[in-house]
């Protein structure tokens, strides 16, 4: 398991959608605990824990302009091989890494202004996969 490095170039929109999302966990009450942890079975952006929670959310992000329009919301982007690609990483890491704390797959949309990078909005589907994740 590495929890360093990149593959490939990463998008730099999607990168700063990951920054903004970390940001909001942590200003939520949640403590990252790794991030980018790239796994045999697939990558997790991040993962947190908060309460009784691990939470490992899928970062998704997108500028509040045409490509909203052209693609649609974020969490779309999250097609049923993406799905089964971080369920077998969650099921992979929690292998490694055994907690008493239920497991939770978030989904993190992130909408960056596309005139002032600086300015965005976050929306969080909590259990987005439903409750079994074990």
């Amino acid at each position: 398991m590495r929890t360093t490095g990149r593959k490939g170039v990463r998008n730099k929109l999607g990168e700063r959608g990951e920054r903004y999302a970390r940001r909001w966990l942590f200003w939520h009450g949640y403590r990252i605990i790794a991030r980018n942890v790239e796994l045999k079975r697939g990558e997790l952006d991040i993962i947190a824990t908060k309460g009784e929670y691990i939470v490992f959310a899928e970062v998704k992000t997108r500028t509040d302009d045409e490509s909203l329009k052209i693609f649609g919301r974020p969490a779309r982007a999250v097609t049923r091989e993406k799905k089964l690609h971080i369920l077998g990483a969650v099921r992979e890491y929690l292998y490694y890494n055994p907690t008493d704390k239920q497991p939770r797959i978030d989904i993190i949309e992130v909408y960056v202004d596309p005139v002032n990078p600086r300015k965005y909005r976050i929306e969080q589907f909590k259990s987005a996969f439903g409750a079994d994740v074990r």
